[in-house]
């Protein structure tokens, strides 16, 4: 029963995490050869909180849930690595977990009480709220992109984390149990540990910030540095297993990154390219309809 859930959830996990990576890669690719370049984010249009960004909410969830429908060999390439990655974690949580809760300290506390909060939902979401009205009020563009696309990302994969963790009920390390100990699909509210849900928050948010922001050295690794601290907080906590916590990392990376890609491709309807010919010079226009 335990491996039939295991491979249960394992699909779920195929289907985002190969199929939301070939999605943005596709998208992306899409994206940028429409615009002649692939950093166009500053030029692209504000997003607004209208009736588009709302539908955007099905409309992307549809396209990640259905990309195992246009999967080339790159995505289930990607979708292997990453659940053979979780499968490798998960035969060692155990020691991994023993490990980091033998050497775990002070300081570790400390690091993981600043950093748990930037993938809690109620540090998150009024953070975003915050961010969009500045943007409302100081015509920050791209700071409201920020805002939208970072929620929107945060609640769809939010989604599908949780979608798995109902389906498979795996026990938290906390509860004393082993990590091969999982109750399969129910509405219960308990054991609720793959995948993290933290890492999931956290690294859908910092895709999207260093997407918006990739011209700035600093920014992606400062974004994913933070995620990946509150990815590590949790196993620092006993709160979750590290395959968990690798997993949820994973889905909320891919939804990030899927969710701006999909945004651009939107955005970017006119593009102008020049050709410069011995003879002439021509100027090639593309309106996407």
């Amino acid at each position: 029963m335990k491996r039939i859930i295991m491979i249960f959830c394992l699909s779920i996990v195929l289907s985002v995490a190969g199929g939301a990576v070939s999605a943005r890669t596709s998208e992306a690719g899409a994206a940028v050869d429409a615009a002649g370049t692939g950093n166009g984010a500053a030029r692209e249009k504000p997003v607004g909180l209208d009736a588009d960004y709302l539908a955007g909410f099905i409309t992307d969830t549809r396209d990640i849930l259905t990309s195992p429908l246009r999967w080339g060999k790159a995505g289930w390439i990607k979708a292997s690595i990453a659940a053979g990655i979780t499968l490798g974690l998960y035969s060692y949580d155990g020691k991994i977990q023993d490990w980091v809760q033998d050497h775990r300290n002070s300081a570790s506390d400390k690091i993981a009480n600043y950093a748990e909060p930037f993938g809690n939902g109620m540090f998150i979401l009024p953070s975003l709220g915050g961010l969009y009205l500045y943007s409302h009020f100081y015509q920050d563009e791209r700071a409201g992109r920020v805002a939208l696309l970072g929620l929107k990302s945060v609640v769809i994969s939010g989604l599908i984390t949780n979608t798995i963790k109902f389906a498979g009920h795996r026990h938290r390390p906390d509860s004393g149990d082993g990590r091969d100990v999982w109750d399969g699909p129910g509405l219960s509210a308990s054991d609720l540990s793959f995948p993290s849900g933290h890492a999931t928050s956290a690294f859908s948010l910092a895709s999207v910030v260093a997407s918006e922001y990739e011209e700035k050295a600093y920014v992606p690794p400062l974004s994913y540095g933070i995620a990946a601290l509150t990815a590590l907080s949790r196993i620092n906590d006993n709160k979750h297993w590290a395959s968990d916590v690798f997993m949820g990392s994973v889905i909320g990376y891919a939804t990030g990154k899927t969710v701006y890609a999909l945004q651009r491709s939107r955005d970017t309807r006119l593009s102008v390219l020049p050709f410069i010919e011995p003879d002439r010079s021509l100027l090639l226009i593309t309106l996407r309809f």
